[in-house]
């Protein structure tokens, strides 16, 4: 009589510490070592903010001497020892900024003068309301409301709001002043400061590190020089426009213009603004209005050609990264974020070609 087999039974398995849960431990050293850092990052943030403007002021230090590195290498390579080189490019540009004040500051000197010279007559004329200033009394009747605001004392009220932009022209002279120091100095020793952070890396990285701070400072260095052609274009227009509406002071005015061109977004307007009310006072309305119209479309032309094809050459960046660069710095800190945007996307550029190359292996 056949016996049927009986089903193996599924033996028990014993729990053993390759199926158990893995306990994770974490060291107290290390605990500390994180809470440390996120306090460490927290009060390094809270200084670069309380310290917002020194920072901001070193940022424009170090770009500015990066633009002029090209100067100073050319010294250089004529034998002149690297101190020396930068006092005379420092002193190049001095110069030159002292030439444009010149021809800034001379015309509105002599304007100035004719003005207090010629004071009793215009304001007899503007009593009478006669003359080119006539209308503005004929109108709005401006000696009435001037003689109510000096017996009603608000001249006198006045006085606190003007002392206050007397008070910010005066920090904004010593900003300008303690930023063109910073810029020498970065310029003396921002070499030995780069090589001295270089020498922290790693033997292997050293030479890309070398590489990149290079590509940043040609980056920096083109689109100051492209900013520059830039404004030199805008402020030679202006002066060939005014020279065809005999406008007065055409010269100091296209120098005007191109030094307002140097600051995006509200540059080209302010430049805009001032040709227009000498273009009114000296012309009349038909001259001034011809004035405003060329120069808009001036701006269009720059800024949907002019600069796309000039940075493109000097920062090596594509129209499309231009242009969002632009719009993301503005947004993100207004004038100076658009100032700082290109060469940031250029420094940007010049990084990840060099994480790419160290990725594939590359030398």
């Amino acid at each position: 009589m056949a016996v049927e087999p009986q089903p193996a039974r599924p033996r028990a398995v014993r729990a053993t510490g390759a199926t158990r849960r893995a306990a994770v431990t974490v060291a107290p050293r290390t605990i500390v070592l994180l809470v440390t850092v996120a306090l460490s990052a927290l009060v390094l943030l809270a200084a670069v903010y309380a310290l917002r403007t020194i920072v901001i002021q070193l940022v424009i230090a170090i770009v500015l001497a990066m633009a002029a590195e090209p100067i100073v290498r050319y010294f250089e390579r004529r034998g002149a020892p690297r101190g020396r080189a930068v006092g005379v490019s420092f002193a190049l540009v001095v110069i030159v900024l002292f030439a444009f004040g010149y021809l800034l500051v001379r015309p509105l000197v002599d304007e100035s003068m004719h003005l207090v010279h010629d004071a009793p007559a215009l304001a007899q004329h503007l009593s009478r309301g006669d003359g080119h200033l006539g209308f503005l009394e004929t109108r709005f009747h401006v000696v009435e409301h001037t003689r109510d605001a000096v017996d009603s004392g608000r001249l006198t009220a006045a006085a606190g709001p003007a002392w206050g932009v007397v008070s910010s022209a005066v920090q904004t002279a010593g900003a300008i002043l303690f930023i063109a120091f910073l810029t020498l100095f970065v310029q003396l020793g921002g070499r030995q400061w780069f090589d001295s952070l270089v020498e922290l890396a790693p033997e292997r990285g050293r030479a890309r590190i070398r590489r990149a701070g290079s590509g940043i400072s040609t980056a920096v260095g083109g689109y100051v020089a492209g900013n520059l052609v830039i404004s030199v274009i805008a402020g030679t227009v202006t002066a060939l426009v005014l020279l065809a509406l005999s406008v007065p002071y055409p010269i100091a005015l296209g120098v005007l213009v191109g030094v307002f061109d140097l600051i995006p977004l509200v540059g080209a307007t302010a430049g805009t603004v001032v040709v227009a009310a000498v273009a009114l006072g000296t012309r009349g309305v038909a001259v001034a209005a011809i004035a405003v119209v060329a120069m808009i479309i001036y701006q269009q032309l720059e800024n949907n050609l002019i600069q796309q094809l000039v940075y493109h050459r000097t920062v090596k960046l594509s129209p499309l990264a231009i242009a969002l660069s632009v719009a993301a710095g503005a947004e993100l800190a207004g004038v100076p974020g658009a100032l700082l945007g290109i060469p940031f996307a250029g420094a940007v550029k010049v990084v990840s070609q060099e994480l790419v190359a160290w990725r594939r292996g590359e030398a």
